[in-house]
């Protein structure tokens, strides 16, 4: 009886690091999956409809945004760079990466279009 009890006990105390082990948050390894280089990102076509410089954003119409799966719409980004809310004016015609960062959208890079 005491034996078994002792290999009882010995089995489970080694699937105790197992049940650790899957409840380990790997969150941290999507984001390094998910993260690209903003050259590396599809540029979009938009015209800059209202800029809130002291907030950092910028309101974009724009097309198809690929890889946000977003269709074509009127956007308000936050500025990778606010600076870059300073830079840019209404009307403005641009092309422009942006992605999700932190839970935002986020205007990731741009260049004006003449």
């Amino acid at each position: 009886m005491k034996t078994a009890l002792i290999t009882l006990i010995a089995a489970a105390s080694a699937l105790i690091p197992l049940a650790a082990t899957a409840q380990t948050d790997h969150s941290h390894h999507m984001a390094t999956a998910k993260t690209a280089a903003p050259a590396a990102m599809p540029m979009t076509n938009g015209v800059v409809k209202k800029v809130d410089a002291a907030r950092g954003d910028v309101t974009i119409a724009h097309d198809d945004i690929k890889n946000l799966g977003m269709p074509k719409m009127t956007m308000t980004f936050r500025a990778k760079d606010p600076a870059w809310a300073k830079k840019l004016k209404e009307g403005d015609q641009i092309r422009f990466a942006a992605d999700m960062v932190k839970g935002e959208l986020t205007l990731v890079a741009y260049e004006t279009v003449k």
